[in-house]
């Protein structure tokens, strides 16, 4: 019998369920197109069927078969019936579903952060297969190792791989996590301290949101097709997180041909905006275009909101090839601090879709007198 383990069962019920009859896979094993001895080489910490259903698990307590399918959808799991055997990993879901909820944890809330852990996630675990499919199969299937005999070599790599991942990932998120509890609780005893009238509220920079696209991405991928694009995306991620880390941006999100970064102050965004329209070229990149805005936004859930969000989305879409625009909220903060170090150039007074008026906007770049 081929379906010599659990995996190996699992494995054989995905192909089915993708179209594949059983009997094609049996005749496909017969006749040595491919084994599935690699079976138990595929989770390096696999999970597998409980002895329990939903229902079982669910008696007793307040949670109701609608409110935990309903986050598990938020995070873009699958929705289960009362009587389905659960998988270990959704029993052990359930339970931390009880927890939260027993520390005073709302399902709202919990939908929220089940939406953010999923979606992340997911980007996470692609970016994860796509790696193993370009370095260790497509590797070996270009060196002539035909699929059959590829699918057994990969497996150990595949296991050795998925345990770095995960521990690079914990050690990322708990990095993170730390630095974010601590700038939460500074913030906070702050706040005690100026309530109490031990100390004076600092003077804080307000954030500066930059949106920095590709120009001509349209065109590329018309002309070049859609892996150069997407290469050429990918590349413009990484460029564009090097420089931002560096001065101690954040990239929020990725949006195709372009990104949106938040920057703890304006100085540091504009240094870092005209160093990525500078240098975008001499790293193989087609021309970006910066739009920039200094103010309050609102952060939700990892990714921010408000009207200087929009601004600076609608400041990019009018701003010309290596060009970096400012508001005027933008420039005085950064001519306030840095008189010196930038110069600005006024632009007619521009209309912007969707918004009322006209704004006040500046071409921006590095003084004469410190250019090198």
């Amino acid at each position: 019998m081929f379906l010599k383990t659990r995996i190996g069962f699992c494995v054989a019920l995905a192909l089915h369920e993708a179209g594949i009859p059983l009997d094609t896979l049996a005749k496909a094993i017969r006749n040595k197109v491919f084994a599935l001895d690699f079976a138990a080489q595929i989770m390096f910490d696999p999970v597998y069927l409980s002895t329990t259903s939903m229902a079982r698990e669910l008696d007793g307590s307040d949670v109701t078969p609608i409110a935990l399918n309903n986050l598990r959808a938020a995070a873009g799991l699958p929705r289960l019936s009362t009587e389905q055997v659960l998988r270990e990993d959704d029993v052990e879901l359930l339970k931390l579903i009880v927890e939260c909820r027993r520390l005073g944890i709302s399902d709202l809330a919990m939908t929220r952060v089940l939406r953010a852990f999923g979606q992340s996630t997911y980007r996470v675990v692609e970016t994860m297969r796509d790696l193993f499919r370009s370095e260790v199969e497509e590797r070996m299937l270009n060196a002539g190792i035909p699929h059959a005999q590829m699918l057994g070599a990969a497996a150990a790599k595949r296991l050795e791989l998925q345990r770095i991942g995960f521990r690079v990932l914990f050690m990322l998120q708990r990095r993170l996590l730390e630095e974010s509890v601590f700038d939460n609780i500074v913030s906070r005893i702050q706040d005690a301290l100026c309530e109490s009238g031990l100390e004076t509220g600092p003077d804080v920079d307000l954030p500066t949101v930059a949106f920095a696209d590709l120009c001509g991405f349209t065109e590329l991928t018309h002309e070049l097709g859609d892996k150069t694009a997407a290469e050429q995306s990918a590349r413009f991620e990484a460029f564009a997180q090097q420089i931002v880390s560096h001065v101690g941006g954040r990239l929020v999100k990725v949006l195709g041909d372009g990104v949106m970064v938040l920057f703890p102050e304006p100085t540091a965004a504009l240094t870092a905006c005209l160093t990525l329209v500078e240098s975008a070229e001499e790293h193989g990149l087609l021309p970006v275009r910066v739009g920039l805005v200094t103010g309050q936004v609102v952060p939700r859930d990892g990714d921010i909101f408000g009207q200087t969000v929009n601004l600076a989305a609608r400041i990019t879409s009018v701003a010309n090839p290596a060009q970096v625009v400012v508001s005027e909220s933008a420039m005085a903060a950064v001519a306030t601090s840095n008189p010196e170090m930038f110069s600005f150039a006024a632009l007619e007074p521009t209309v912007l879709k969707g918004l009322p008026g006209r704004f006040c906007l500046f071409s921006a770049d590095i003084a004469s007198s410190y250019e090198s």
